[in-house]
Formats: C-alpha cells, structure tokens, sequence
C-alpha cells in the first residue's frame, strides 16, 4: 500500500515540476492550475496544483 502512495506522490511531483515553468510565467493560482489540470484529464489534478503552488 505505501508503495503505491509513495508511486502516487512521485507521479503528482514530476507532472508539477513539468509544468511549473507555464505555472510560474502566468501566474495561475492553485484553483486556476487545478481547472486546467482537469480540463486536460490529468488524475490527482488537485494534488498537482498544490505541489506546483507551493513551489512559487
């Protein structure tokens, strides 16, 4: 089980330092990043956008 919430994690910090860049230039919040995320189909999108909002 923890390895597959560890994979989990792993996946969520690698799709958020992908798109920190976009993320970063525009100035999207968390909420904004999270639509967009959804939009696009990517699973766990809330998680991502809170991984790529704290980075800002």
């Amino acid at each position: 089980m923890h390895l597959i919430q560890f994979r989990e994690i792993m996946r969520d910090a690698e799709v958020a330092y992908a798109i920190h860049p976009i993320v970063r230039k525009y100035l999207l919040t968390a909420k904004d990043t999270t639509k967009a995320l959804i939009a696009c189909g990517v699973p766990r999108a809330a998680n991502v956008a809170q991984i790529t909002s704290a980075w800002i």
